[in-house]
């Protein structure tokens, strides 16, 4: 007896067996593929790098090192006239964003990492907060807090896959503006360890004490309390002199005005502008670094100067608190008594400033930019395999 099989009968078993086959021979080959980002370098500008510019090119570098990531810098059409110079300063060929650009892309995403957001919604869409510091009036020019706003606010309500933060402090700030990202907004640190250039001639000499502020000289960063702390010091007698290293920013005039008004002026040196091997001296060679801001996103300056062994003094409040842990002396930013209180501790005590040296060190130390490159390679691939669900 002969049994045939009818074949009717069988053929959507067959198709449908060849269809889960198709689809995961191809899931198999997106596996296999390297992730593409699209990373938007827009707004990077060789000629005056900031710390957002630091980060931009610390992520590039290791991104472009890993074998599981194929990495394409874009720019916007807007830019063009500085690919060229772009092109030389991050040593790699940059495309220029079309309308079009990563329509039909598989295994890939678009990374804006300076808040913004150039490429259309064909691919899921990451960005990074560095701070929330737009949504302050009082630190930010009237034109400057109104632009800043409605550019922040368009990029994060539109259709966004993963929000970056950079500390917790900035994660809450997000949420309070922006709950409705709670699921979408993730943690990575940023790294504060680099090479640091030779060092030059001191500004002033060794022999001579001096507490440190280096950061831009605006309202947010607090050098009218500093400057009030600084003369609560001089009142006292202490032969100490105040550095301020930095460029003017907004509320300039009031800190001006100021500096004008000290009372021991010879005391106090301005440094407008200070090269990078020069900040390393000025790290090195002062008894403190003096950093009470007002606001910040996260904080470099005193991760650097941690690392090169100077010891800190900064806010008891908001994201300094959180990075500095216990390797600092924390004071309240408006309060220039408890300031002058935490210089004067560390004037005094040798032994006190080597015991915040030792633990800034390791503090500063845990805030690498190879893991601020693993953590957000992560992210990357969690999007990437939940559009392949999807």
């Amino acid at each position: 007896m002969q049994c045939r099989t009818n074949l009717s009968i069988l053929a959507p078993c067959l198709c449908a067996t060849q269809y889960k086959y198709n689809n995961a021979s191809k899931d198999n080959t997106l596996q296999q593929l390297p992730i593409t980002i699209f990373f938007d370098v827009s707004t990077l500008n060789p000629e005056k790098i900031t710390g957002v510019g630091v980060y931009m090119l610390q992520l590039l570098e290791r991104l472009n090192k890993n074998p599981e990531l194929k990495v394409i810098p874009v720019l916007k059409l807007s830019r063009f006239k500085k690919r060229g110079k772009l092109e030389q300063f991050i040593k790699s060929k940059i495309k220029l964003l079309w309308p079009w650009t990563g329509f039909n892309e598989k295994n890939a995403l678009y990374h804006g990492p300076d808040f913004k957001l150039s490429m259309n919604a064909f691919l899921p869409r990451v960005i990074t907060v560095h701070d929330m510091v737009v949504f302050e009036r009082s630190y930010n020019s009237l034109q400057f807090y109104e632009m800043g706003i409605r550019s922040l606010t368009k990029a994060l309500q539109s259709k966004l896959d993963a929000v970056i933060v950079n500390s917790e402090f900035t994660r809450s700030e997000v949420l309070k503006h922006f709950p409705e990202l709670k699921q979408k907004t993730h943690l990575t640190y940023l790294g504060c360890d680099r090479a640091y250039p030779p060092q030059v001639t001191p500004v002033i000499s060794k022999e001579e004490k001096y507490v440190l502020f280096l950061g831009t000289l605006e309202k947010r960063k607090n050098p009218i309390t500093v400057l009030h702390a600084f003369k609560l010091l001089c009142d006292q007698g202490h032969k100490l002199n105040l550095i301020l290293a930095g460029t003017w920013g907004f509320g300039a005039d009031e800190i001006k005005k100021e500096l004008a008004h000290f009372p021991y002026p010879d005391k106090v040196i301005h440094l407008n502008y200070v090269p990078n091997n020069q900040v390393v001296n000025l790290f090195k060679n002062a008894t403190a670094f003096v950093f009470p801001s007002l606001y910040e996103g996260f904080g470099i300056p005193v991760l650097e100067a941690m690392t090169l062994g100077c010891p800190v003094i900064t806010s008891n409040e908001g994201v300094l608190k959180e990075i500095t842990g216990d390797a600092a002396l924390h004071a309240s930013p408006t309060n220039p008594k408890e300031i002058a209180t935490a210089v004067t501790t560390l004037f005094n005590s040798e032994e006190m400033r080597q015991s915040l040296i030792a633990k800034g060190r390791t503090q500063a130390a845990q805030f690498t930019w190879d893991k601020c490159a693993a953590e957000t390679v992560k992210i990357y691939k969690s999007l990437v395999n939940k559009t392949k669900k999807d």
